[in-house]
């Protein structure tokens, strides 16, 4: 067995060698690919947070998708705090391939 340290380094550089690039736009798995359009940044802000920022306590914060431009494909992030402040734009990330759960791990943001 690895002490922990090691197994650790062993799952990140494994990560790295299966890293895919993927480009969409940050919305809600409520709307999904209703968010393609330039002025809906707001709503997608909204739906993520839920809707006590609203004065709607019943509606629940949604889970963060990434969806491909032409609404073709769509995954979940499981780790939204790395794309809090793109809601409702295009980004490019890399990340690790789909899970079974069509989840994605956001490894970094990429500048174009």
């Amino acid at each position: 067995m690895f002490p922990m340290p090691i197994v650790a380094l062993l799952l990140v550089a494994g990560a790295g060698s299966k890293a895919v690039v993927r480009t969409g736009v940050v919305s809600d798995e409520s709307c999904g690919a209703t968010h393609l359009k330039a002025g809906d940044e707001q709503c997608v802000v909204k739906c993520l947070r839920g809707g006590a920022s609203v004065g709607h306590p019943e509606w629940k914060p949604q889970r963060m998708v990434l969806v491909a431009r032409d609404g073709s494909s769509i995954v979940f992030i499981a780790n939204p705090e790395r794309l809090n402040d793109h809601a409702g734009q295009e980004v490019t990330i890399r990340a690790t391939p789909p899970d079974k759960n069509n989840t994605v791990r956001v490894l970094a943001l990429v500048t174009k």
